[in-house]
């Protein structure tokens, strides 16, 4: 689990209010809403000012009196490097504090081999060569998301249960580039783009279910209003929905992930029509109107059904955020799905509770983009 509490003092408290105000804010809005001395606010904001992380807007007020000075958050006022791992490619971001992609590099190929992190420090040190001098001077760390798991108790990154790499690998990176490097399963960088940058930004508790390549799931949990927080990776990928089903790569059978993921559902389209490559093959021109299309698809989304609704029992979650590229068609299919969850259901909770996302597969590698500066500055 990554649990992030933020250091009792005031300065965290004031960086988390305006990095979520944004703009427009005076000393007054935030010692009024945070309840600290407008004199503390005043020193904590000139030394904002002095790392530039904020700026001075226009005084607002009327007549003769004293104007209120206002402020905004400042743009590009750090920087952060994303690397997202997936099966058949490696992404590597450049991006801002609001999320905002400024460089971008996709190189496909099967990475999941022993000297996968060799291959990630010769594309991250060639896509340094082509950053700026000054940006690279504001660059706050590295987030690199994967599709396994961290374990530090045994020093050990499990991409899959076959491949297992050193952590101690990440952390030489670390010291070559002289910056902080995080390493994270995909689920929690999509908990964290999804609090910061999406829908999930109106809850202080949900879970993400992110389908891709594999399914990836993480329990988001807002402790108090300063922002600290906890999330936690759950393996869903190889959560048995039939004890008889598909043979896993694990050795089980019947692992949802067989059935529900973005490449196996694609799979099953190709051997009926091999120009299917991409999701939106599947939702342009009418393509499910065709009954053995639609078959296809409705039987997938049975599938999807049954582990959300072991998800709704386990947990009884507030929300649970379905993210990855499929969100993006969620007009296609949002209401079948929905009925297949909650047909003669015992749920203390209605519809209501399934949301989607709206970034895509951007979540992921938003949410490595987003790790280090949050870590750093929250």
């Amino acid at each position: 689990m990554y649990q992030k509490k933020i250091r009792e003092d005031n300065e965290k408290k004031v960086f988390h209010y305006i990095y979520q105000k944004q703009e427009n804010f005076s000393i007054v809005d935030i010692s009024n809403n945070l309840n600290i001395s407008f004199p503390t606010i005043k020193t904590i904001l000139n030394k904002f000012l002095e790392k530039k992380y904020i700026k001075e807007e226009i005084k607002i007020g009327s007549g003769t009196g004293r104007k209120a000075q206002y402020y905004s958050l400042n743009k590009n006022f750090v920087y952060s490097i994303g690397i997202s791992i997936h099966f058949k490619k490696i992404k590597v971001i450049l991006g801002n504090e609001r999320g905002e992609i400024l460089k971008e590099l996709t190189i496909k190929d099967y990475f999941f081999k022993d000297n996968l992190i060799e291959k990630v420090d010769e594309i991250l040190e060639d896509f340094l060569l082509e950053i700026k001098k000054e940006i690279k001077q504001k660059i706050i760390g590295i987030g690199i998301s994967i599709p396994g798991i961290v374990d530090k108790k045994t020093n050990t990154i499990e991409i899959t249960s076959l491949l297992r790499i050193p952590l101690n690998k990440v952390y030489d990176l670390s010291k070559k580039y002289n910056k902080k490097i995080l390493i994270d399963n995909e689920g929690n960088m999509c908990a964290i783009s999804e609090k910061f940058l999406g829908i999930g930004k109106d809850f202080s508790r949900f879970i993400i279910l992110n389908i891709e390549d594999t399914l990836n799931m993480s329990t988001f949990l807002e402790e108090n209003e300063y922002g600290n927080f906890s999330f936690k990776a759950s393996r869903v990928n190889h959560m048995s929905i039939n004890f008889q089903g598909i043979k896993c790569d694990c050795g089980n059978r019947g692992c949802w992930g067989k059935y529900t993921s973005e490449s196996v559902l694609l799979e099953n389209f190709q051997k009926i029509n091999p120009n299917i490559l991409k999701l939106k093959d599947i939702f342009k021109n009418n393509f499910l109107d065709n009954k053995n299309n639609f078959d296809i698809f409705d039987n997938y989304l049975e599938h999807l059904a049954i582990g959300i609704k072991n998800i709704i029992f386990l947990y009884n979650p507030e929300k649970i955020i379905i993210s990855g590229n499929l969100s993006l068609y969620k007009d296609k299919f949002k209401n079948n799905l929905l009925n297949k969850i909650y047909h003669k259901n015992i749920f203390f909770k209605g519809k209501e509770t399934i949301e989607f996302s709206n970034l895509g597969e951007k979540s992921v590698y938003l949410g490595a983009i987003m790790l280090p500066i949050i870590d750093e500055l929250f």
